[in-house]
Protein backbone atom coordinates (compact mmCIF):
# COMPACT_ATOMS: atom_id res chain seq x y z
CA UNK A 1 0.00 0.00 0.00
CA UNK A 2 1.59 3.41 -1.08
CA UNK A 3 1.84 6.27 1.24
CA UNK A 4 -0.47 9.73 0.89
CA UNK A 5 2.11 12.43 1.04
CA UNK A 6 -0.67 14.55 2.25
CA UNK A 7 -1.23 12.39 5.19
CA UNK A 8 2.25 11.90 6.48
CA UNK A 9 3.07 15.64 6.33
CA UNK A 10 -0.05 15.80 8.11
CA UNK A 11 1.11 13.61 10.65
CA UNK A 12 4.69 15.24 10.55
CA UNK A 13 3.15 18.50 11.74
CA UNK A 14 0.75 16.66 14.17
CA UNK A 15 4.37 15.59 15.59
CA UNK A 16 6.18 18.95 15.44
CA UNK A 17 2.83 20.53 17.17
CA UNK A 18 3.23 18.15 20.23
CA UNK A 19 6.68 18.72 20.46
CA UNK A 20 6.12 22.63 20.70
CA UNK A 21 3.32 22.03 22.90
CA UNK A 22 5.43 20.40 25.31
CA UNK A 23 8.27 22.63 25.14
CA UNK A 24 6.02 25.28 25.43
CA UNK A 25 4.21 24.26 28.78
CA UNK A 26 7.65 24.63 30.16
CA UNK A 27 7.35 28.44 29.54
CA UNK A 28 3.68 28.55 31.01
CA UNK A 29 2.62 29.50 27.17
CA UNK A 30 0.78 27.16 24.41
CA UNK A 31 2.82 26.35 21.21
CA UNK A 32 0.75 29.37 18.73
CA UNK A 33 2.17 31.86 21.59
CA UNK A 34 6.09 30.00 21.87
CA UNK A 35 5.90 30.37 17.97
CA UNK A 36 5.12 34.29 17.78
CA UNK A 37 7.45 35.18 20.81
CA UNK A 38 10.00 32.99 18.82
CA UNK A 39 8.96 35.27 15.73
CA UNK A 40 8.92 38.77 17.33
CA UNK A 41 12.22 37.75 19.30
CA UNK A 42 14.04 37.25 15.83
CA UNK A 43 12.58 40.27 14.34
CA UNK A 44 13.38 42.68 16.62
CA UNK A 45 14.81 46.06 15.57
CA UNK A 46 13.88 45.10 11.91
CA UNK A 47 10.96 46.45 10.29
CA UNK A 48 8.23 46.72 12.54
CA UNK A 49 5.69 44.19 13.02
CA UNK A 50 1.29 44.35 12.44
CA UNK A 51 -0.86 41.67 12.85
CA UNK A 52 -1.32 41.81 9.17
CA UNK A 53 2.40 40.37 9.28
CA UNK A 54 1.75 37.33 11.62
CA UNK A 55 -1.36 36.81 9.63
CA UNK A 56 1.22 36.45 6.67
CA UNK A 57 4.18 34.94 8.42
CA UNK A 58 1.69 31.88 10.42
CA UNK A 59 -0.67 31.62 7.16
CA UNK A 60 -3.44 32.19 9.83
CA UNK A 61 -6.91 34.20 9.79
CA UNK A 62 -7.54 37.67 10.72
CA UNK A 63 -9.57 36.05 13.50
CA UNK A 64 -7.35 33.73 14.60
CA UNK A 65 -4.39 36.28 14.69
CA UNK A 66 -6.72 38.52 17.04
CA UNK A 67 -7.39 35.92 19.15
CA UNK A 68 -3.97 34.83 19.72
CA UNK A 69 -2.94 38.83 20.18
CA UNK A 70 -5.37 39.28 22.21
CA UNK A 71 -4.74 36.20 24.89
CA UNK A 72 -1.22 37.39 24.64
CA UNK A 73 -1.84 41.00 25.72
CA UNK A 74 -3.95 39.97 28.79
CA UNK A 75 -1.07 37.43 29.58
CA UNK A 76 1.15 40.60 28.86
CA UNK A 77 3.82 38.93 26.86
CA UNK A 78 2.92 41.44 24.07
CA UNK A 79 1.68 45.17 24.06
CA UNK A 80 -0.04 46.89 21.14
CA UNK A 81 1.41 50.52 20.59
CA UNK A 82 0.21 52.44 17.76
CA UNK A 83 2.05 53.01 14.58
CA UNK A 84 4.50 55.99 14.31
CA UNK A 85 3.63 56.42 10.18
CA UNK A 86 0.23 55.23 10.33
CA UNK A 87 -2.24 55.61 13.57
CA UNK A 88 -4.48 52.90 12.02
CA UNK A 89 -2.30 50.26 12.55
CA UNK A 90 -0.53 49.20 16.23
CA UNK A 91 2.82 47.63 16.40
CA UNK A 92 3.34 44.54 17.92
CA UNK A 93 6.27 44.03 20.66
CA UNK A 94 7.30 41.84 23.04
CA UNK A 95 7.16 42.84 26.54
CA UNK A 96 10.15 42.60 29.10
CA UNK A 97 8.96 39.30 30.27
CA UNK A 98 8.19 37.65 27.12
CA UNK A 99 11.44 39.28 25.89
CA UNK A 100 13.22 37.56 28.44
CA UNK A 101 11.91 34.13 27.76
CA UNK A 102 12.69 34.75 23.94
CA UNK A 103 16.29 33.70 24.22
CA UNK A 104 15.30 30.18 25.59
CA UNK A 105 12.66 29.67 23.20
CA UNK A 106 14.98 30.57 20.52
CA UNK A 107 17.80 27.78 21.61
CA UNK A 108 14.38 25.23 21.87
CA UNK A 109 13.87 25.98 18.12
CA UNK A 110 17.14 25.66 17.35
CA UNK A 111 18.24 22.48 18.90
CA UNK A 112 15.24 20.84 17.24
CA UNK A 113 16.34 22.09 13.74
CA UNK A 114 19.86 20.69 14.35
CA UNK A 115 17.86 17.36 15.35
CA UNK A 116 16.00 17.26 12.38
CA UNK A 117 19.08 18.32 10.45
CA UNK A 118 21.24 15.42 11.98
CA UNK A 119 18.28 13.01 11.25
CA UNK A 120 17.85 13.93 7.20
CA UNK A 121 21.82 14.48 6.75
CA UNK A 122 23.05 15.90 3.67
CA UNK A 123 19.26 15.95 2.18
CA UNK A 124 18.03 18.61 4.63
CA UNK A 125 18.44 21.69 2.08
CA UNK A 126 16.47 19.81 -0.68
CA UNK A 127 14.03 18.80 1.92
CA UNK A 128 13.69 22.27 2.68
CA UNK A 129 13.81 23.37 -0.46
CA UNK A 130 10.60 20.80 -1.42
CA UNK A 131 8.50 21.59 1.76
CA UNK A 132 8.73 25.70 0.49
CA UNK A 133 7.45 24.23 -3.03
CA UNK A 134 4.66 22.49 -1.91
CA UNK A 135 3.90 25.33 0.53
CA UNK A 136 3.91 27.51 -2.09
CA UNK A 137 2.06 25.29 -4.23
CA UNK A 138 -1.18 25.05 -1.83
CA UNK A 139 -1.18 28.70 -1.12
CA UNK A 140 -1.79 29.63 -4.34
CA UNK A 141 -4.57 26.57 -4.76
CA UNK A 142 -6.19 28.42 -1.48
CA UNK A 143 -6.46 32.06 -3.11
Amino acid sequence: MSKSLAIELKRLNNALTRFSSKEAKKFGITAAQMSLIDFLYRTEGEEPIFQTDIEKEFNIQKSSATALLKLMEKKELIVRVVSQTDSRYKQIMLTPRARKSGEKIRAVYKENDAHLKAVLGNDADSMLNNVLKLQAALEKLNE
